[in-house]
C-alpha cells in the first residue's frame, strides 16, 4: 500500500443547474506545484475537479463529485455534511467539507482516503478551495 498526499488550491465557479438552486455545480481546477507525487502530476497539467453540490435551507450541504489528476481519477462523497456561511468578508461566504473517497481509476483503482476542503465563494460565484488530502494506493 503506497500513501500520497496533496494540498492544493482549486478556483473555478459555482453555477445552478436547477432554477431553484437546489443542485449546484462546482467546476474548479488546480495547477500543479512543485514536489506532488508523479501520480498526481504525469500526463496532465492541472487537476480538474467537477461535483454537484445539495445546500439545504440551514447552510449545510451534501456533495459528489470526482477529480481528475494525471494518473487517472477519484471519485468521492461527503463524510458527514459541509458548512457554508457568513464570512469576515462581507463579499465572501466560507465554509469547509470532508470529502471521503470511494472509487478510482488508473493509478487511483482501489484507492481510499479523505480530502478536506476549507472554501470561500464571491459575490460572483467564484470559488477558492484549498484542499488537503491523504490517499492510500492499493
Amino acid at each position: 500500500m503506497k500513501e500520497v498526499r496533496y494540498q492544493l488550491l482549486f478556483e473555478g465557479k459555482v453555477t445552478p443547474e436547477d432554477d431553484m438552486g437546489s443542485r449546484m455545480r462546482i467546476e474548479t481546477r488546480a495547477s500543479f506545484g512543485a514536489g506532488l507525487d508523479p501520480v498526481f502530476t504525469t500526463g496532465a497539467p492541472q487537476a480538474v475537479l467537477e461535483a454537484v453540490v445539495e445546500p439545504d435551507q440551514y447552510g449545510h450541504f451534501t456533495e459528489h463529485g470526482q477529480i481528475v489528476f494525471g494518473g487517472g481519477t477519484v471519485s468521492f462523497v461527503n463524510e458527514g455534511e459541509g458548512l457554508i456561511g457568513e464570512c469576515p468578508d462581507p463579499s465572501l461566504q466560507y465554509g469547509y467539507i470532508i470529502r471521503r473517497i470511494v472509487s478510482g481509476t488508473g493509478a487511483f483503482e482501489g484507492a481510499t482516503g479523505y480530502m478536506v476542503s476549507a472554501f470561500t465563494v464571491g459575490e460572483n460565484a467564484m470559488l477558492r478551495d484549498s484542499q488537503s488530502a491523504v490517499i492510500f494506493l492499493a
